[in-house]
């Protein structure tokens, strides 16, 4: 019996280890951080799924696919999720991995994130894949993320920028690279000029490291093995590889000319399945994508690169703290337009918890088997599971990850507090983000700190 390849396979990137938030990251795998009551790979599998996936490949370290897969199985998902594990003790980047399931992949693939959040309808995108038949597709959304406040000490971080270079008229992806790599001046080729001159170069946009990406570009991810990322290798490569040509296969004829050539085997258009059919279509269609000269559709290029520009849509990624503090500040208000429901159904407070106070405003989710007891005020926070929350304890715009204990009178604003914690009496905290299985003692007052061992941030 034939089998009849998808058109896409989805690949979920959930092996990261949340270098760049060890605060929240270092008890739980960062695909499991909570996100108002989900898990935060919980978003992008329900976005496939809501987009018609029926499957979808999640890789995920070895030694935390049990841990995941048990979160996940509980969460109300249909999609089907086939975990494959990379190595924990080696530093894998995203196309690393790629290259490490490449058996797997029978078709063109996207790719997604485990952290990207967003309302999107990934029709448009999927559609400008098709329409150019690209090589490369990025999603890319204008950075407008709003300050919020975050836990810890003050700082003046920085975050990196890349240059990406975009023909508007066509949506071609014509240049990307991080603005690191450039002093002051930053130059194009006479010939990028020539054939996009009406280029505009993006320094604020946010790349979601959702790809959809052609299968022959994955066969040469497998071959050519010095890339180890998609976002800062491979397709700032791939981007630039579409100015030059496609090199001539020696002549078989020509006895004095090898027929093992290491440079033109090598080469990524050795990849590229366009046979002599596809290549006439292209060039005698009626369809040109640009104007002004007489060059043929696509001035006959075969490797294209697009990007899909978001304009009026949510969408996140939440790999920094302070991310994670605005995704869990708007996951709320944006909740129905994410999930395509109605707010309503999103359950605040799990039928297993036990609320003995009547001060738990709309505002708050409270997770299985946790106990909030009388003459309590929690607002605007989210209180995960199998938590105690004890008398005379306010708690306003805060996250309580699972198993905190809050023993008395304690007053806490606007503070991330993990996993495992145990918060004695007599305790204010403002602004304060507590290490998994940290011990607030009895009368501690702590403004803007983070309170955890230092170890307990290291990465291992």
């Amino acid at each position: 019996m034939k089998i009849i390849k998808p058109e896409f396979q989805a690949v979920i990137m959930a092996g990261g280890k949340g270098s760049r938030m060890p605060e929240v990251s270092s008890s739980r795998p960062k695909c499991l951080l909570p996100i108002g009551n989900k898990p935060l790979i919980w978003y992008p599998l329900q976005m496939l799924e809501k987009a018609g996936f029926l499957d979808v490949i999640v890789v995920v370290l070895e030694t935390q696919k049990v841990e995941i897969q048990k979160v996940v199985d509980k969460t109300d998902l249909k999609i089907k999720i086939d975990y494959v594990t990379i190595p924990s003790t080696e530093d894998l980047g995203t196309a690393d991995s790629l290259r490490l399931i490449s058996d797997k992949i029978v078709s063109d693939i996207i790719v997604v994130s485990c952290d990207f959040i967003t309302d999107l309808n990934l029709n448009p995108v999927l559609d400008l894949f098709r329409r150019h038949d690209a090589s490369v597709v990025s999603l890319l959304f204008e950075d407008k993320q709003e300050p919020v406040p975050l836990p810890g000490p003050k700082t003046k971080n920085k975050p990196e920028r890349d240059l990406i270079g975009i023909d508007l008229n066509t949506n071609r992806l014509v240049f990307q690279a991080s603005s690191s790599d450039f002093d002051e001046f930053v130059s194009f080729s006479k010939k990028l000029i020539r054939k996009h001159p009406n280029i505009t170069i993006f320094s604020r946009l946010l790349d979601s490291h959702f790809y959809i990406i052609k299968h022959w570009v994955l066969n040469y991810i497998s071959h050519e093995k010095s890339f180890s990322t998609i976002k800062g290798e491979l397709l700032p490569h791939i981007v630039k590889k579409q100015l030059s040509k496609k090199p001539k296969l020696p002549d078989a004829a020509d006895k004095n000319q090898s027929i093992v050539n290491a440079e033109v085997r090598n080469d990524v258009y050795q990849f590229i399945q366009e046979d002599e059919l596809d290549e006439k279509v292209r060039n005698t269609s009626s369809y040109n994508d640009h104007s002004g000269d007489l060059k043929p559709t696509y001035h006959g290029d075969i490797i294209k690169c697009y990007s899909h520009i978001v304009n009026n849509n949510f969408g996140i990624r939440v790999n920094t703290l302070q991310s994670y503090c605005l995704a869990n500040a708007k996951i709320l208000e944006k909740w129905n337009v994410i999930t395509s429901t109605n707010i309503t159904d999103l359950v605040r407070i799990h039928s297993n918890a036990e609320i003995h106070s009547n001060q738990v405003d709309e505002q708050c989710l409270v997770g299985e088997g946790t106990v909030i007891a009388e003459k309590t005020s929690i607002r605007n926070s989210f209180i995960g599971a199998n938590c105690v929350v004890n008398s005379k304890v306010r708690v306003f715009n805060c996250i309580l990850m699972n198993n905190v204990r809050i023993l008395g009178i304690a007053f806490l604003q606007n503070c991330i507090i993990c996993d495992g914690v145990t918060i004695e009496s007599q305790v204010e905290l403002k602004d304060c983000l507590v290490g998994n299985n940290h011990t607030i003692p009895e009368g501690s007052n702590h403004s803007n700190e983070i309170l955890t061992a230092d170890d307990k941030l290291m990465e291992i």
